[in-house]
C-alpha cells in the first residue's frame, strides 16, 4: 500500500474493526429463493401495482417535498392512536437507532464515555449504532433458550449505568419474543435509562409495548415498513415522548424520507393495507410449516414470532449455506463460535420458495452426511 494511503487508513477509528461486514456477495447463479434479508414475499396484484403507479406519478419530482411528511405522519398517528408530535421518520430503522445513539451520547457525570447496553446475540445494528456514535457497547448474554435474563440485565444496568438500552422484540436473529412483563419491569426499575424497543417484526408477533408510552416516558418504540412489504421504501419511524422526538429532529438528515417513498408508504398503509394483512397472515402460516418441516428433517429450530426462523445444523452449517447458495437459494449464515454455533437464519418466503429450500436442505444434508460419515444432526443442543 502506498505510504500516503497507509497514513490515511491509520485515521480510521480502530473500534470500527469490531463491526462485521455485510455479506453483499452476488454470484452468477440465478436466485430462485431469496431468504436472507427478512423481507416479506408480498407481490402486488397488477391492479394494485397500477393504482400505486398512479399515486407515484402525481408526485412532483422537481420538488423535495414536505420534510415533515404531513400525510404519512397523520396516517400513522391515527393508526397508532398517538399524537403527530410523537413520531419521527428516518431512512429505515437503522438510521433512527443511530440517531438515538448520537443524541443520547453525553457521558454521565462519573463516566468518561456514555454506554449503550443490549443483550447478545441480537441485531448487529445495535452495536454499530453505539460504535458509530463513539459510545461504549455493553453486551449481556441471553440464556440458553435465547430468552432475556432479567437478573443479568438488571445487574448489568446497575453496574454500567448505560444511557440507552436496545431491545429487539421479537429478537433478531433468534425470533424470540421476550416477555412483556420482564421488559416492563426493567423499564420501570430504571427510570433514568432510555429503553429503545425495536419492533420491526411486530406485525408477525401480534404483540407490542406501544401502550407503555402512556405511563413510562423513558421508552421509545422503533418500527419500520421494511418487513411488511415496503423494504425498498426504507421508511422507519420512532414513537416516543414529544421531547425525545424533538431532540431527534435536531439531528435528523433533511428529507430522510423522500416524497416518492412517503407517497408509497401512505398507499401501503391505506389502499394497500389488505394486501399487507394478507401477506402477513400467509407468512405466519408458512413460518409454522417451515418450522415443522425442518424438525421433520431432524434439525432443531428455535421458536420464532418473527418472519424468519433460526435453525441449527452441526454437520457444517456454513458449508450447507454455501451449497444452498450454489443452488440459487439464499439464507443467512450465523455459524460462528458461541451461542450461534451451527445456526442459519431463514426468512419465511413464499410457499414455492420454501418448497425449493426444503427439498435442497434434505438433499444436501444427506450428501454432507455421506461425505463426513458422521451424524449430520444433533437435536440435543437445545434446552428442553
Amino acid at each position: 500500500m502506498p505510504r500516503g494511503r497507509a497514513i490515511i487508513m491509520d485515521l480510521v477509528r480502530p473500534e470500527l474493526a469490531a463491526l462485521p461486514g455485510l455479506d453483499r456477495a452476488s454470484g452468477t447463479v440465478e436466485t430462485i429463493a431469496k431468504l436472507d434479508a427478512n423481507e416479506n414475499p408480498l407481490t402486488l396484484a397488477p391492479e394494485a401495482a397500477a393504482d400505486l403507479g398512479r399515486v407515484l406519478s402525481a408526485v412532483p419530482l422537481h420538488r423535495y417535498g414536505d420534510d415533515s411528511t404531513p400525510l404519512l405522519r397523520a396516517r400513522l398517528a391515527k393508526s397508532l392512536d398517538v399524537e403527530p408530535a410523537q413520531l419521527c421518520f428516518g431512512n429505515g430503522s437503522n438510521e433512527l437507532l443511530r440517531l438515538l445513539a448520537t443524541v443520547f451520547a453525553r457521558p454521565r457525570p462519573d463516566a468518561l464515555r456514555a454506554r449503550i447496553l443490549f443483550p447478545s446475540p441480537t441485531f448487529f445494528g445495535f452495536k454499530a449504532a453505539a460504535l458509530l456514535a463513539g459510545v461504549e457497547p455493553v453486551e449481556v448474554p441471553l440464556d440458553d433458550a435465547m430468552e432475556l435474563d432479567p437478573a443479568a440485565m438488571h445487574a448489568a444496568i446497575v453496574r454500567t449505568r448505560p444511557n440507552l438500552v436496545f431491545l429487539c422484540r421479537p429478537n433478531n436473529p433468534t425470533g424470540t419474543l421476550w416477555s412483556r412483563r420482564t421488559v416492563m419491569q426493567l423499564v420501570a426499575r430504571h427510570p433514568d435509562v432510555l429503553f429503545a424497543i425495536d419492533e420491526v417484526y411486530q406485525a408477525y408477533a401480534k404483540s407490542t409495548l406501544l401502550y407503555l408510552l402512556e405511563t413510562l416516558p423513558n421508552i421509545v418504540i422503533v418500527r419500520s415498513l421494511s418487513k411488511v412489504g415496503g423494504a425498498a421504501l426504507r421508511v422507519g419511524y420512532v414513537v416516543a415522548d414529544p421531547e425525545i422526538v424533538a431532540q431527534l429532529e435536531r439531528v435528523r438528515p433533511p428529507f430522510a424520507v423522500s416524497a416518492l417513498n412517503a407517497a408509497a408508504a401512505c398507499w401501503l398503509l391505506e389502499r394497500g393495507a389488505k394486501h399487507v394483512a394478507s401477506a402477513v397472515s400467509d407468512v405466519i402460516a408458512e413460518r409454522d410449516r417451515l418450522t415443522a418441516s425442518l424438525a421433520e428433517l431432524g434439525l432443531a429450530v428455535f421458536p420464532s414470532r418473527a418472519n424468519f426462523v433460526l435453525m441449527r445444523y452441526l454437520g457444517g452449517a456454513a458449508e450447507l449455506c454455501r451449497r444452498l447458495r450454489e443452488r440459487g437459494i439464499l439464507v443467512c449464515d450465523f455459524d460462528r463460535p458461541g451461542p450461534l454455533t451451527g445456526c442459519l437464519r431463514i426468512t419465511v418466503g413464499s410457499r414455492r420458495e420454501l418448497d425449493s429450500l426444503l427439498d435442497a436442505i434434505a438433499s444436501e444434508i444427506v450428501t454432507l452426511h455421506r461425505e463426513q460419515r458422521s451424524p449430520c444432526t444433533n437435536p440435543s443442543y437445545l434446552p428442553s
